[in-house]
C-alpha cells in the first residue's frame, strides 16, 4: 500500500491552515459586527467538495446569522430548513413559498396550501390539500388554475391541470366532470405533442404522451395505445434499450388484463424484433409469448362463439412462430387443437396429418430468457403531471426551483448542499434586481447540482440581454446530461455574440450520453459550420449504439473529405462489436472505390 508523498502531505496541511485562518477570520468579523466581511470567509469554506459534516453546520449557522444581521431574512431561512429547524425558518421569512416550505416540513400541509395559495401558486397548493386528503379542496383549486387566462396559450400545460382536475373529480366520485376534464385533457395534450414534435422537442412530446398513456389506464385502449406506442417509438429513437423493453412489458401485461389479445401478440412480436436488432438476449422469450398469446386468441374467440375460421387464423400464426423456434411439440398441439374445429373434413384431415408427421421430432434446443426485473428503472413513469406544473409556476425562479431540491429527501446530501449554495447565491446577494455578475455565478451554481430541475431555471437565465450571462448559461449545460439540454445548446449555437456560441460548441463535444443521439444527429445535418458539425460527429462516435455506428458509415459515403477523415477515426476506435458487423455489409454493398477501400482498412485497423 502506498503513502502519500511529501508534497501531497504539505498540500492537505497547508489547506488544513488555511481553512482554520478562514473560520478564525469569520468568527473575528462577526464580533466586530462585519458580517458583509465575513460572508466570503464562509462562503470559501462551504462551498468545498469534502466538509465534514459537523464543519458544515458550524459554519451554515454563523453564515445564516450573518445574512440574518444583514436584513436578509431568505438566505437565513434557507439555512434553518437546510439543517432542519422549521419552526425558526417560518419565523425568519415572511415570503409565502418559503413559509409553504417550512410547514411542510413541519408536516402541515394544509398551512402549506394556504401559504401557496397566497403566493398565487394554485397548482403547487393544490397537491399539498391532495397529500393532506382534502380533494374537495384540491378540486377547487385545480378549477381556478384551469381557467387561469395566462394558460390559454400553453396547452401543455392546460392539459395537465385538467388532468389533474379529472382525477380529483375521479376520487370524488364525480364521474360526469372528471369524464369532461379528461376529454379536455387528451385533446389539449395530442396538440401539445403534435406542437413539440414539429419544433423537433421530441422529449417534450414524449412528456405528453406519458400523460396520455397514464389516462388510457384507466380509460380506452385506444388511448393506453397511442400513448405507449409514442412512447416507445420516441425511447426507440433516443436508443434507451432498456426503457423500450420496460414500456414493452408494461403495455403487453396491460393489454393482456384487458383482452387485448391480438395487440399483445403483435407487441410481443414488435419487442421479439427489438430485442433481435439490439443483439439482446431475450428474443426466444418474446417470441414464445407471441406464439402463446396467439393460442390464447384463438380459445377465447371458439370460447365466445366466433368463427372457427377466425381461430383457424389464430392458429396458424401460433404455428409460424413456433416453427421459428423449432418447438415442434407446441406445433403438433396446435395442429391437435385445429384438426378439432368445425372446418371441413378435408382441413382437419390435413391438420391430422401434418400433427402425426411431426410425431418423432424434437425439439430444437434454445434458452428463453425474460426481460429480468432488476433492468427495471423506477424513474420510468414519473409525475409528470404534477412535475410540470410546479414548474410551470415557477417560472424559472433559480431559487425556487432549488427550494424544491433543497427540501426533497429523496435527493443524496451532495445534491442538496449544492442546491442549498445555489439557492443562497440568489437569495443572499442583497441585490433587488440580480446584476450580470451574480446571474453568472448563479448559472455556474446551476450546473453544479447536476440534475434535470436545473434546466428551467437556465433556460430562463439564456433569455438575458446580457451575453456574459447567456455564454455562462450554455457552459453550465455541459454538465446536465439531459436531451432538454440541447434546448439550449441549439439556441447558443445561434447566438449573435461569439463568446456564446463557443461555449455552445463546447458543450455539442462535452455531451454525448445515449439518449444525446437524436440531438447531435439534428445538430449535425442542420449546422452550415464544419467545426460545429465536426463536434457533433466526435460526440456522436462516443456513443455507444448501432445508430451512431450506422450514421457514421453514411457520413463515410457522404460527408467531405474533412468529415471521412475524423470519421474513419471514429469507427477504428468504436468498442461496439456490431461495428464489424455493419462495417462488412457496408463494403459488401459498396461499389469498387476509395470507400470501399476507406472501408477495408477500418476493418483491418480494427482487427476484424
Amino acid at each position: 500500500m502506498g503513502y502519500p508523498s511529501a508534497a501531497h502531505r504539505g498540500s492537505e496541511i497547508s489547506m488544513a491552515t488555511d481553512k482554520r485562518e478562514a473560520w478564525r477570520r469569520a468568527n473575528a468579523l462577526m464580533e466586530q459586527n462585519r458580517p458583509e466581511q465575513a460572508l466570503p470567509e464562509l462562503w470559501s469554506l462551504v462551498d468545498r467538495s469534502h466538509v465534514v459534516d459537523e464543519e458544515l453546520v458550524a459554519r451554515l449557522r454563523l453564515m445564516g446569522r450573518a445574512y440574518a444581521e444583514l436584513q436578509r431574512p431568505r438566505a437565513a431561512a434557507t439555512i434553518l430548513l437546510y439543517l432542519g429547524q422549521a419552526d425558526a425558518a417560518l419565523r425568519m421569512s415572511d415570503a409565502p413559498t418559503d413559509q409553504a416550505r417550512a410547514e411542510i416540513q413541519m408536516g402541515r400541509r394544509i398551512d402549506a396550501a394556504k401559504s401557496y395559495e397566497k403566493a398565487g401558486w394554485l397548482g403547487h397548493a393544490a397537491i399539498q390539500l391532495e397529500e393532506a386528503g382534502d380533494d374537495r379542496g384540491a378540486r377547487v383549486l385545480w378549477e381556478r388554475l384551469a381557467d387561469n387566462p395566462a394558460l390559454s396559450t400553453e396547452p401543455y400545460t392546460q392539459g395537465l391541470v385538467r388532468f389533474n382536475l379529472g382525477r380529483a373529480c375521479e376520487r370524488l366520485g364525480d364521474r360526469e366532470a372528471s369524464r369532461k376534464a379528461v376529454v379536455q385533457s387528451m385533446h389539449l395534450l395530442e396538440a401539445a405533442a403534435d406542437g413539440f414534435e414539429t419544433r423537433g422537442l421530441r422529449e417534450r412530446a414524449f412528456d405528453c404522451y406519458q400523460v396520455l398513456l397514464t389516462l388510457g389506464k384507466d380509460g380506452a385502449f385506444e388511448n393506453l395505445a397511442e400513448g405507449y406506442l409514442n412512447c416507445i417509438r420516441i425511447l426507440k429513437e433516443d436508443n434507451l434499450k432498456y426503457y423500450v423493453l420496460q414500456y414493452f412489458e408494461d403495455f403487453q401485461e396491460l393489454a393482456l388484463e384487458r383482452g387485448e389479445l391480438h395487440a399483445a401478440a403483435t407487441l410481443f412480436r414488435e419487442a421479439a424484433q427489438f430485442t433481435r436488432r439490439h443483439n439482446l438476449p431475450y428474443e426466444r422469450h418474446y417470441r414464445e409469448r407471441a406464439a402463446q398469446t396467439q393460442v390464447q386468441a384463438a380459445k377465447k374467440m371458439l370460447a365466445e362463439g366466433s368463427m372457427p375460421e377466425m381461430a383457424e387464423n389464430a392458429y396458424a400464426a401460433a404455428i409460424d412462430l413456433f416453427n421459428d423456434l423449432g418447438a415442434y411439440s407446441a406445433v403438433r398441439d396446435v395442429y391437435a387443437e385445429l384438426a378439432q374445429l368445425d372446418l371441413s373434413d378435408k382441413r382437419r384431415a390435413r391438420y391430422s396429418r401434418l400433427r402425426n408427421r411431426l410425431a418423432e421430432v424434437p425439439d430444437e434446443p434454445g434458452k428463453s430468457v425474460p426481460f429480468p426485473s432488476y433492468l427495471r428503472m423506477d424513474t420510468a413513469y414519473p409525475e409528470i403531471w404534477r412535475l410540470d406544473v410546479v414548474e410551470w409556476e415557477q417560472r424559472g425562479d433559480a431559487a425556487e426551483t432549488m427550494g424544491e431540491v433543497l427540501q426533497d429527501p429523496k435527493w443524496p446530501d451532495f445534491t442538496r448542499r449544492r442546491a442549498l449554495l445555489c439557492r443562497l447565491h440568489q437569495l443572499g446577494s442583497g441585490e433587488t434586481h440580480l446584476s450580470p455578475d451574480t446571474l453568472v455565478g448563479l448559472a455556474g451554481h446551476l450546473g453544479r447540482v447536476e440534475i434535470y430541475a436545473a434546466l428551467s431555471p437556465l433556460e430562463a437565465l439564456a433569455e438575458h440581454q446580457d451575453a456574459r450571462v447567456r455564454a455562462a448559461c450554455t457552459k453550465a449545460v455541459r454538465s446536465l446530461f439531459f436531451k432538454r439540454s440541447f434546448v439550449l445548446v441549439m439556441k447558443g449555437l445561434e447566438d449573435e455574440d461569439g463568446a456564446v456560441r463557443h461555449e455552445a460548441l463546447e458543450a455539442v463535444s462535452a455531451l454525448h450520453f445515449g439518449h444525446a443521439f437524436d440531438p447531435l444527429q439534428r445538430i449535425y445535418r442542420m449546422s452550415p459550420n464544419p467545426d460545429v458539425r465536426r463536434a457533433a460527429l466526435t460526440s456522436i462516435g462516443k456513443i455507444a449504439s448501432v445508430e451512431a455506428a450506422e450514421m457514421l458509415i453514411d457520413v463515410l459515403r457522404q460527408g467531405d473529405p474533412d468529415e471521412r477523415k475524423l470519421v474513419a477515426g471514429l469507427l477504428s476506435r468504436a468498442e461496439q462489436p456490431e461495428v464489424d458487423t455493419l462495417l462488412r455489409r457496408a463494403v459488401a454493398a459498396e461499389q469498387p472505390g476509395p470507400i470501399a477501400t476507406s472501408m477495408e482498412k477500418i476493418l483491418r485497423a480494427r482487427g476484424a
